[in-house]
């Protein structure tokens, strides 16, 4: 039986359509297990190259993130911008490594498979700080996120109106932002409680 253009068409509409949410956010090739790792480029540096054992991450560029790569895990030597470290990476599990005016700063967290959620990761790159995320009307959402530390969410999506709070002092108020079913967005705060600077990355 010979197919029609638009069969052949409306086939691999379909079978696009009946990728797993996950196809998006990491790389498809990844075998089952493999750990994830991106670079936030925190500072004003034009774009900052990395490489994990033998495998390059993309470049990240200023107040930008890379793309994830998939690495078996274990252990590897890592060189992100000027940084040298030795990584230990575990099965299944999610890194950003970001870059900070004063050093590297490692995230480990657990991987986001959800194809009816979102997930929201709310990431303090301000020293000093204790930083809550809040929806618009004050209503919390992610609290007590200590400097260099991170905490997620699953969410339904929708779209919301976030602001960040250092303690019950409003920071700022984050760009509004539509989440999608089986994305995660990533909200850095960096900058300084003076100056924040709020950058959403979505994966």
């Amino acid at each position: 039986m010979l197919l029609t253009s638009t069969t052949r068409w409306l086939a691999v509409t379909v079978a696009t359509l009946a990728l797993p949410a996950t196809a998006g956010l990491y790389p498809p090739a990844a075998p089952p297990g493999s750990a994830f790792v991106r670079v936030f480029n925190a500072t004003a540096q034009a774009k900052i190259s990395a490489k994990i054992g033998d495998k390059n991450v993309p470049d990240a560029a200023a107040l930008d993130a890379s793309g994830y790569v998939f690495l078996a895990p274990g252990q590897y030597p890592a060189s992100v911008g000027t940084s040298q470290q030795n990584l230990t990476l575990a099965r299944s599990r999610c890194y950003t490594l970001a870059v900070t005016a004063s050093g590297l700063r490692p995230f480990d967290q657990d991987c986001f498979n959800s194809q009816l959620k979102s997930l929201l990761t709310f990431y303090n790159l301000i020293d000093g700080t204790t930083l809550n995320l809040r929806l618009g009307n004050g209503t919390p959402v992610i609290n007590d996120v200590a400097a260099n530390a991170s905490n997620q969410r699953e969410v339904n999506p929708v779209k919301v109106d976030l602001a960040v709070y250092n303690g019950e002092s409003k920071l700022a108020d984050a760009k509004p932002v539509a989440l999608e079913r089986g994305k995660v967005y990533s909200l850095f705060v960096t900058g300084t409680t003076a100056e924040p600077v709020l950058i959403w990355i979505v994966n």
